[in-house]
């Protein structure tokens, strides 16, 4: 969804002081499909080892994970294993600070792409951060994303990143459907 060209995106580190590509504290970047991995080596030409590494869970995590995150279903089938994006220097591997994601739009990890969209267990569709309501105290808190502090409503958050719900709903399906190809090996 995120586009280096979208307004919100490129003033966000600016007035959050970090991006959803910066992790703090305990945030981490985004959860890969083997799909997601197969993309970006198609696209850079490099081996994974350079922009994954995989994170062993405990079977409770995984279990939790996956009915929390319903589009992750069967991601962990075979073991309590994830792969996520790396990170140097304190952001995503693919993030330039001036510019952002130096992926194309198609070729990023759905679950960025999806970003700040996400559904829930119930089946209806959210937004993955809480808003603040406020600059200073979402820069504070951390975790936030600009254009759902500057929105009113989810279609200003839709339009903030030239997006519909149709859109957000059918890279949905195809997150799940990539989770559970992973799992299947």
């Amino acid at each position: 969804m995120r586009t280096p060209e979208s307004p919100a995106c490129a003033r966000c580190a600016k007035a959050l002081g970090k991006t959803c590509c910066e992790p703090r504290g305990t945030e981490q970047l985004a959860m890969l499909t083997h799909a997601d991995v197969a993309r970006i080596r198609e696209h850079t030409g490099l081996p994974a080892r350079r922009f994954s590494e995989e994170e062993g869970v405990t079977e409770a995590e995984a279990a939790h994970f996956e009915t929390r995150w319903p589009l992750y279903r069967g991601y962990f089938r075979r073991g309590p294993v994830r792969i996520v994006l790396q990170a140097r220097a304190g952001a995503c591997v693919f993030f330039v600070r001036r510019g952002g994601c130096t992926l194309p739009s198609n070729v990023r990890p759905i679950a960025c792409q999806l970003y700040p969209f996400e559904q829930w267990a119930d089946g209806s569709w959210s937004l993955a951060v809480g808003r603040h309501g406020d600059l200073t105290v979402a820069r504070a808190e951390g975790g936030a994303c600009l254009a759902v502090e500057e929105a009113e409503s989810m279609e200003e958050i839709l339009a903030s990143f030239g997006t519909t719900r149709e859109t957000v709903e059918a890279l949905g399906a195809q997150l799940a459907e990539e989770a559970r190809s992973h799992g299947r090996g």
